[in-house]
């Protein structure tokens, strides 16, 4: 069974709707294009409960994808992303 996977949106209103979905399973090379269409198409679709959902990221204030690490190992991230951060406060 796949693991429940949770995403935590926080809107520019500071409003938040969390979502929670079963991980997907594919291949390093389908999420290294899975990310990079992410960060280019500016978009949330999320689908389900009969519904299509599309977020524009300009409403988007903060994003929590959950994560147990093997997921994106492997996956190449934005230069500018900082690997291994951790909330101290």
């Amino acid at each position: 069974m796949p693991q429940l996977r949770f995403l935590k949106i926080e809107f520019m209103d500071g409003s938040t709707a969390t979502y929670s979905f079963p991980g997907q399973s594919a291949n390093k090379a389908v999420k290294q294009v899975r990310l990079e269409s992410f960060f280019k198409d500016r978009q949330i679709i999320l689908h389900g409960d009969g519904k299509l959902t599309i977020i524009p990221l300009d409403n988007v204030k903060s994003l929590q994808l959950s994560s147990d690490g093997s997921d994106i190992e492997g996956i190449r991230m934005p230069p500018h992303a900082i690997l291994g951060a951790q909330r101290t406060d």
